[in-house]
C-alpha cells in the first residue's frame, strides 16, 4: 500500500484514529487523535470527524475494537456503540474495512516496538519458543497471545478478562462479595478495568464503614498519585496486586513463558505506583509452580499508538498487498 490507510483503536471510553503508511518496511503511524465515545452517536461519526480534521480520504482501514469480533454487526462489551462493518465501510467510502480485537492488534504490534517503547517491570530470560501474553486493563481487561510458529508469529485473541475472579485474602473475598451483590458472577474484569477500580474503591469504603467519596477511575488514580484519600491509595494498591496474581495465573494457563507485555490505558498513568507495588510478588506467588513463572519477563508498553501500529500490521497482512 503506497497511500495512507486509516487505523483506529476503539475502546469503551475513547476512540483513537491515525493514518498509517503500510509497506514492506517498519510500520509507523501519524496524526494520532483521540475522541470520546460519548461525544458521537456512532463510530462512523467519530471517523468522519477525524478524516475531516486530517483532510484524508483513505481507501483501506483497520479498526481494533474492545471486544470479540464474531459477527458482522458488533455490539461493544463496555460501550453503547454498535459497529455494522459493511454499512460503515460503505459510509466511509472504503474499499476494505478490517475489524479486529484491540488486544489482537496490540499483540500484532509488539514485534514492531523498540526497547524505548517498553519499560521493564520484571527481569527474566524467558523461553524464546513459548507464547507471549499481551494483557492490560483499560475500559475492560484485554488479553491475547503471540504464538511462535515456523511460518511466523500467530496472534490469538482471547476473552481471558472474563474468567472468574479467585480472591486470595480475606479482604479480597470481602471485596468480591460486595461486587457480587450487583454482579453475581464476578470476573477479573470486574476489578481490573476502569470500572473495576471504581468497584474496588466502593467496596473498600463500605468495608471501612466510612462515607464514600464518589470518584471516577481517573480521579481515584490521581488521588493515589497525589497521596490523597487513604482508601483511594489502598484501592490502587489492591488493583496492582490483583493484576499481578491474574497475570501469573494467565501464564500458568497459557504456557506464556516467552514473556508478558502489559498494555491498556491505566498502567501508564500510574506507572510510579505500579512499579513500587507488589505486582511482581503476587505474580510469583504460585506455590509449587513458582519456578514456572520465575524466569518470565514482564514489560510495560509506554509508547502511544502501539495498538494502532498493530492494526496497520494486520491490515497489511490481510489485504495481501505490499
Amino acid at each position: 500500500m503506497t497511500k495512507p490507510v486509516l487505523v483506529a483503536d476503539i475502546g469503551g471510553t475513547n476512540a483513537r484514529f491515525a493514518l498509517a503508511d503500510c509497506g514492506a518496511g517498519a510500520m509507523a503511524v501519524r496524526e494520532i487523535q483521540s475522541f470520546r465515545a460519548e461525544d458521537f452517536e456512532s463510530i462512523r461519526d467519530a471517523a468522519d470527524a477525524y478524516l475531516e480534521a486530517v483532510a484524508a480520504q483513505p481507501q483501506f482501514a483497520c479498526f481494533a475494537i474492545a471486544g470479540p469480533v464474531t459477527n458482522p454487526v458488533i455490539e461493544f462489551t463496555n460501550s453503547p456503540w454498535v459497529l455494522d462493518i459493511e454499512s460503515t465501510r460503505g459510509a466511509l467510502s472504503l474499499k476494505q474495512l478490517v475489524v479486529v480485537n484491540d488486544f489482537e492488534a496490540l499483540a500484532s504490534g509488539v514485534g514492531s516496538l523498540t526497547p524505548d517503547d517498553l519499560l521493564q517491570v520484571k527481569a527474566g530470560t524467558g523461553d524464546p519458543d513459548a507464547p507471549i501474553l499481551v494483557m492490560g486493563p483499560g475500559t475492560g481487561l484485554g488479553q491475547a497471545l503471540v504464538v511462535r510458529c515456523d511460518a511466523g508469529d500467530r496472534v490469538v485473541s482471547t476473552e481471558g478478562g472474563h474468567v472468574s475472579f479467585a480472591p486470595r485474602t480475606e479482604e479480597e473475598i470481602a471485596v468480591m462479595q460486595f461486587i457480587a451483590r450487583e454482579h453475581p458472577r464476578v470476573s477479573v474484569e470486574r476489578l481490573l478495568s476502569g470500572r473495576g477500580l471504581v468497584n474496588i474503591h466502593r467496596a473498600l469504603c463500605a468495608l471501612a464503614d466510612t462515607q464514600r467519596v464518589s470518584l471516577r477511575a481517573d480521579e481515584i488514580t490521581q488521588a493515589a498519585i497525589e497521596g490523597k484519600y487513604p482508601i483511594a491509595i489502598k484501592a490502587v494498591d489492591m488493583f496492582c496486586e490483583v493484576l499481578g496474581r491474574v497475570a501469573g495465573d494467565a501464564v500458568l494457563a497459557t504456557g506464556a513463558r516467552g514473556g508478558v507485555v502489559l498494555g491498556g490505558g491505566i498502567l501508564p498513568r500510574i506507572k510510579e505506583i505500579f512499579l513500587k507495588s507488589r505486582f511482581v510478588d503476587r505474580f510469583l506467588d504460585k506455590g509449587r509452580m513458582r519456578d514456572y513463572v520465575e524466569r518470565v519477563p514482564v514489560d510495560l508498553v509506554t509508547c502511544e499508538g502501539a495498538a494502532l501500529v498493530g492494526a496497520a500490521v494486520m491490515l497489511n497482512q490481510r489485504s495481501g498487498e505490499k
